[in-house]
């Protein structure tokens, strides 16, 4: 029977999870068919056996794909290469392999709205995050910072590209798009390298029609996960940071031309913080007082202005010292 929607899931090393995920996927209520497409990146632990043990219960569900090589070390977008390419569904709905669906009527209710707006290419929900660590108590998702409370009205309702812009982060694990919608993406959606995949997906997609947000708590993400993203970022090196965040700003640009201007505001924001992360992180005084950087850093108040240009002109130590002493 052909699928409405494909889920799609990639995996690395998430056995402790993954089972539960899979199950989050195979509890949802739907009157339609769906299957799942898994990605398995060359696991070094039990996740692809836990993988072909479910693909062998559920053979009409699930479709693996096992790699020899880790596609993600060579900076391969795993979903748009393997997953989205081979569904079958009108829809796609992502969800990592150690996140999770924690609503078994996610799924009917985000597709039932979907089905009856045509103009929406793009759906979220609101859902938990849980720290890993045990530090923190589960916590909603939405609003994920306190300034963004404004923009989170807690109900059922459409969303603009400007407004979606402005919230800095939104489930993952929630979101569900159109097929067609993503095919009619320009080719800068994935001809240009940007690790942040996620919000690269919510702004190209909003632009293609408008956001649907289906006031639920239907997922939950779990964040200092070993291996993650955001655990490999927070190691990552000054010039490491500065390219990461040039490729936001360029794909932003993109997303901007693409939508014609029209959400250039909320763009902006995006942009700005970005660039804000650039001025503190410019490999030398050029890349600090120029261009778009240069426009941020001129923005900044004096002593932060200090900081980052004195951490460009002495050595790392001494700049160090010096930028604590004019912090004070």
């Amino acid at each position: 029977m052909q699928p409405l929607v494909s889920i799609c899931c990639t995996a690395y090393n998430h056995e402790k999870y993954l089972a539960q995920t899979l199950d989050s996927f195979l509890a949802q209520q739907c009157d339609f068919p769906f299957e799942i497409l898994i990605h398995d990146d060359v696991s070094t632990d039990s996740t692809a056996a836990i993988i072909r043990e479910y693909a062998a219960k559920y053979p009409e569900i699930i479709r693996p794909m096992f790699q020899t090589e880790n596609q993600y070390s060579k900076g391969v977008p795993i979903n748009e290469t393997f997953n989205f390419p081979r569904a079958r569904g009108k829809y796609i709905a992502l969800c990592e392999g150690d996140d999770f669906w924690c609503d078994p009527h996610k799924l009917q209710r985000q597709i039932s709205y979907m089905e009856s707006d045509p103009q929406c290419t793009f759906s979220f929900t609101n859902g938990y995050v849980h720290d890993e660590a045990g530090v923190n108590p589960d916590r909603p998702f939405l609003p994920y910072y306190e300034n963004e409370k404004p923009l989170f009205h807690g109900e059922s309702r459409l969303f603009t590209l400007d407004e979606i812009a402005r919230i800095n982060f939104i489930p993952t694990a929630s979101f569900v798009f159109r097929v067609d919608a993503l095919r009619s993406l320009p080719a800068t959606f994935l001809d240009k390298e940007c690790q942040h995949g996620d919000l690269r997906m919510k702004l190209f997609l909003t632009a293609a029609g408008h956001a649907w947000y289906e006031h639920m708590y239907g997922c939950t993400y779990r964040e200092n996960v070993s291996g993650s993203a955001m655990q490999i970022w927070k190691k990552e090196k000054r010039d490491q940071l500065y390219k990461r965040c040039q490729s936001v700003v360029d794909m932003v640009n993109d997303v901007d031309e693409y939508s014609r201007h029209t959400a250039s505001a909320g763009l902006q924001t995006v942009r700005d913080h970005y660039l804000w992360v650039m001025a503190h992180n410019a490999p030398d005084l050029k890349s600090l007082f120029s261009g778009e950087v240069g426009r941020v850093w001129r923005s900044l108040p004096v002593k932060e202005r200090l900081r980052c240009a004195v951490r460009l002109m002495l050595p790392q130590k001494l700049a160090a010292r010096l930028a604590q002493m004019i912090s004070r």
